[in-house]
């Protein structure tokens, strides 16, 4: 959960953006600059002195200078110290004297702006060193139970910033291969030579990185859970520490900490470790711009070779046409250069003897295929013939119909017993078939207002079902429960 407090307008960097944003960044470089010489203090006349050796504040006031000194402390970007020497005039004494300072605050926001200044120009490369470093700092975090607090803390500062520096110059450094203007880079025929080297210095990064976070995986595999917390633990510990000033220790600092701490942590796990790790998505990364590299510069010679003339074998052509005799032989000498003119291809489906494509056409075998034209009004030769006698099969068919059904039909009058077919006393399992059609009869009855219904053999019967009761239905492929029902025929069930 962010805290209220951690997102109000950050009052310090103001001054990058107010209306009179060229003075106060002005005065804020020059502080920054003298800073790095360690002036730490300037007093109003040495600002305005060095302010006013720039060329867009020659003619500046002091008067002007004392309203924006004012303003940057009011941003709390300078601290005024007032100067302790005596004043030796009323003047000096009305006026007071401050000494001004740069907070940590403009210090850092300053520095920022600096990085961003110069964010274009910045050159990263892909190196091995954060690798062994890491991989050295684990090895080195097996003993931390032996370490004293203090260089715990150097530890884990210096793991922080060994990762923290290995993600960010990969991404800087192989996002200038996606860039907008890659394109553009890769055009030039210069391009070709320095193509060598550059998958030269990618393949080497690539070696590195296959036999760096291998070693390292395995490294951080070693770690359990306990053995983790108990690292944090002493990380946090060794913070604690160090000494802090009243306003910096927040009511919540060492859960907010920790949690950083952990985050940092599973990030390097992350990293180096799974199926889904970073370290194997920036070698598909970069693979694919060694691939992109050869690819352009392929294309950049071929492109180039596209221009050579070729006017000495033209020159050569032309003078075996000249000296041709006959019309019929520089046709073949045509055949020959620029091959047919005028083929016609056709496709079979038909299976070849052999395979080869050395063979020629003349010693394969003959095939004949049939040729249809190609007119709207073509219809094919349809061939008149005669219907098949299919009398007598059709006879044997219909024998066996009639013969299956009158077989169903002695299966079920033998379920029939003095007028009444009781499912649930039956002495025998029925088939499927018998049981299909038992059940048929009960149904339409069941769908009758009087419970009446009529066989397919012409039999009227009348159906009876006990109250709350089951019975059991026997049948050769199993038992089906099902309410107690009777049929009652009205004469002795047979046909």
């Amino acid at each position: 959960m962010l805290q209220s407090e951690l997102l109000e307008t950050i009052s310090e960097a103001k001054y990058l953006s107010a209306d009179n944003y060229m003075v106060y960044r002005t005065i804020m470089r020059l502080f920054y600059l003298e800073h790095q010489k360690m002036h730490y203090q300037l007093d109003r006349d040495a600002i305005l002195s060095m302010l006013q050796k720039q060329t867009p504040f020659a003619h500046y006031a002091p008067d002007q200078l004392t309203l924006d000194l004012q303003q940057l402390v009011k941003w709390r970007n300078l601290t005024p110290i007032q100067d302790p020497r005596k004043p030796r005039t009323i003047a000096e004494f009305k006026n007071r004297q401050f000494q001004y300072m740069m907070t940590q605050s403009a210090i850092e926001v300053e520095r920022m702006t600096i990085t961003l200044e110069n964010l274009s120009t910045r050159m990263t490369g892909l190196s091995a060193s954060p690798f062994r470093r890491i991989r050295q700092d684990l090895f080195q975090a097996e003993h931390l139970d032996e370490m004293p607090l203090r260089e715990i803390n150097a530890w884990w500062q210096d793991l922080q910033e060994d990762f923290q520096r290995l993600s960010q110059n990969h991404q800087d450094y192989l996002r200038e291969f996606y860039g907008p203007g890659v394109e553009m880079q890769m055009k030039p025929v210069e391009f070709v030579a320095y193509k060598q080297h550059l998958v030269r210095y990618l393949e080497e990064f690539i070696r590195d990185l296959q036999h760096s976070a291998a070693q390292i995986s395995a490294q951080l595999e070693k770690f359990s859970p306990a053995w983790v917390d108990r690292m944090l633990d002493l990380v946090q510990r060794s913070e604690a520490e160090i000494p802090r000033p009243q306003s910096a220790q927040t009511a919540g600092w060492k859960e907010e900490f920790q949690t950083r701490c952990r985050g940092v942590w599973q990030s390097l796990t992350d990293w180096f470790t799974g199926s889904s790790a970073a370290a194997r998505q920036v070698l598909d990364v970069t693979n694919e711009v060694i691939r992109r590299t050869v690819q352009n510069a392929a294309l950049l010679v071929q492109m180039e070779n596209i221009g050579v003339s070729n006017k000495a074998e033209l020159r050569h052509l032309l003078t075996l046409f000249a000296g041709c005799q006959t019309v019929e032989e520089s046709h073949r000498l045509s055949a020959l250069v620029f091959g047919a003119q005028q083929a016609r291809h056709f496709s079979f489906s038909a299976v070849r003897e052999s395979e080869r494509i050395d063979q020629s056409t003349y010693e394969e075998p003959p095939m004949e295929f049939a040729l249809q034209p190609r007119t709207r009004s073509y219809k094919p030769r349809l061939d008149r013939s005669g219907f098949a006698d299919r009398s007598a099969e059709k006879a044997e068919q219909r024998r066996k119909i009639l013969e299956t059904e009158r077989a169903l039909q002695r299966e079920v009058m033998d379920c029939i017993r003095d007028g009444r077919l009781d499912l649930g006393r039956l002495d025998h399992p029925v088939s499927p078939a018998v049981r299909s059609v038992l059940l048929t009869w009960v149904g339409m009855a069941n769908l009758s207002p009087d419970r009446r219904g009529q066989t397919q053999y012409g039999q009227r019967y009348t159906l009876k079902i006990r109250d709350k009761q089951t019975c059991r239905l026997l049948c050769t492929d199993g038992t089906l429960t099902m309410p107690d029902c009777v049929l009652v025929f009205e004469e002795d069930g047979h046909v």
